[in-house]
C-alpha cells in the first residue's frame, strides 16, 4: 500500500421543510424533508498508511469526544470491517458546525469519512453500498453521502431529487443552547401534525411567503424558547423568511442579498450568537487528494 491522504469539506444541512408521517413498530419516526447542504462546514483530513488496522482520530475546533462514541470512528471502522481493510487510518477533524443544532455535524463527517476512505483504500464500494453502510451510522448521513438536495422520507432511507430550492443567501444562527433529538421527538404533539398527506408537499416556492414548516418547532421551542426569539431577530435584521433546521435548535433565513446576509450575521455574532452567512450547495463537496509523500 502506498500512503495517500485526502481532505474534503463536510457541509452542513438545513431543512426547508419537515413533516412527520408517522411512527414505525419499532418507535423510530418517519419523516418527509427537504433537506439541502450549504456552504459551511467541518473540515476532514483522512491519511492511510501500511499498518495492522488501527484508527487514529484527533479533534480540533469545538469539543467533541474522539473515541469510538465520534461518528467519525464508527464510520471508519464500519467500513473497514465491511471491507477487511487492514490499514493505520489517520484522522484530523476541524469542527466548525456546533453540535445538537439540528445541522447534522456528525452525519455529515461521517459520510465524508466514508467517501474518503472509499476512494483512498481503492474499494469501488460506490454511492449505493456506501448509503447502506451510512444507514446503519444515522438517518442523516445517507443525505450526506448523496450530498445533493432531495427530498428525503422513511427513517433517511428514501430519497429523491429535489426539482428546485431557493437561490437567495442565507444566514445559519444557533445561540449556544444545543438540543437532545431523542428529547425533542419526545415533546412532538401529534395533534399538531396536519392530516394533509406528506407526500403531497410541494417544491419549496420562490415566493416571498411560503411558509418553512417544521413539525418539531414547537416541541423543540418549548424546551428552548429562544428559537423563536432568534427567528424573530433574523426577521428584523432583514430576513424575508425563516425556518428551524431539524430538531433544533438552528434557525435560518433567506435574504434579498449577499450584502444584507453577511451584515445580518456580522451584527449576531457581535451579539454572541454562531452565525454565518452562505448559499445552498447544489453538489457534493469535491475530495481533495494529497499526493503520497506530500505533508
Amino acid at each position: 500500500m502506498i500512503p495517500a491522504r485526502a481532505s474534503c469539506r463536510c457541509p452542513a444541512k438545513i431543512n426547508l421543510g419537515l413533516r412527520i408521517c408517522g411512527r414505525r413498530e419499532d418507535g423510530y419516526h418517519l419523516i418527509e424533508s427537504e433537506m439541502v447542504a450549504v456552504g459551511v462546514g467541518d473540515r476532514l483530513q483522512i491519511a492511510v498508511v501500511p499498518g495492522e488496522a488501527a484508527i487514529e482520530l484527533e479533534v480540533s475546533g469545538r469539543a467533541v469526544p474522539a473515541g469510538p462514541e465520534n461518528l467519525v470512528y464508527r464510520a471508519a471502522d464500519s467500513i473497514m470491517r465491511r471491507f477487511e481493510v487492514s490499514a493505520r487510518v489517520e484522522i484530523a477533524l476541524e469542527k466548525v458546525i456546533p453540535s445538537g443544532a439540528g445541522l447534522g455535524g456528525g452525519s455529515s463527517d461521517a459520510a465524508a469519512t466514508l467517501r474518503i476512505l472509499d476512494e483512498l483504500l481503492e474499494l469501488g464500494a460506490g454511492e449505493g453500498i456506501l448509503r447502506e453502510i451510512a444507514l446503519g451510522l444515522g438517518a442523516d448521513v445517507p443525505f450526506f453521502v448523496t450530498g445533493r438536495p432531495a427530498l428525503v422520507s422513511g427513517i433517511g432511507e428514501v430519497m429523491s431529487p429535489l426539482a428546485s430550492w431557493p437561490d437567495d443567501p442565507l444566514v445559519v444562527a444557533f445561540q449556544g443552547a444545543g438540543l437532545a433529538t431523542e428529547k425533542v421527538y419526545a415533546g412532538y404533539d401529534a395533534s399538531l401534525t396536519s392530516p394533509q398527506a406528506a407526500s403531497n408537499i410541494p417544491d419549496f416556492p420562490r415566493s416571498s411567503g411560503s411558509r418553512l414548516r417544521n413539525d418539531l418547532e414547537e416541541a423543540a421551542s418549548r424546551i428552548d424558547p429562544g428559537i423563536k426569539t432568534l427567528k424573530e431577530s433574523l426577521r428584523s435584521h432583514g430576513a424575508r423568511e425563516v425556518g428551524m433546521s431539524g430538531s433544533g435548535s438552528a434557525v435560518f433565513g433567506f435574504f434579498r442579498d449577499e450584502g444584507s446576509a453577511r451584515s445580518c450575521a456580522e451584527r449576531l455574532s457581535r451579539e454572541g450568537i454562531w452565525a454565518e452567512a452562505t448559499r445552498i450547495q447544489e453538489n457534493p463537496s469535491p475530495i481533495e487528494r494529497v499526493d503520497p509523500g506530500l505533508k
